[in-house]
């Protein structure tokens, strides 16, 4: 349980090893070269969210075209039966 804790560079407080900011004073526990990396990788990560969701949007875009086709096809049926 407290193989990962650290005490924080800024206030002294002890935080859980994991975090990359004290959540108490804020100070980074990152150094250049990680935060860098870091932000590279945040990029990455947006950029993965933003093809995400615009794979998302695609799909549904595609089966609103398949169900207005389906609903043009009832609408004509039913006024044929009229």
């Amino acid at each position: 349980m407290y193989n990962n804790i650290a005490v924080c560079k800024g206030c002294g407080r002890t935080i859980e090893g994991k975090f990359l900011y004290c959540p108490w004073c804020g100070y980074s526990r990152v150094s250049v070269d990680d935060e860098e990396t870091l932000n590279s990788m945040f990029d990455r990560f947006e950029e993965n969210q933003k093809n995400t969701r615009m794979k998302h949007i695609y799909e549904m875009e595609h089966e609103l075209d398949e169900l207005e086709k389906e609903l043009s096809v009832l609408v004509l049926s039913a006024e044929m039966h009229k």
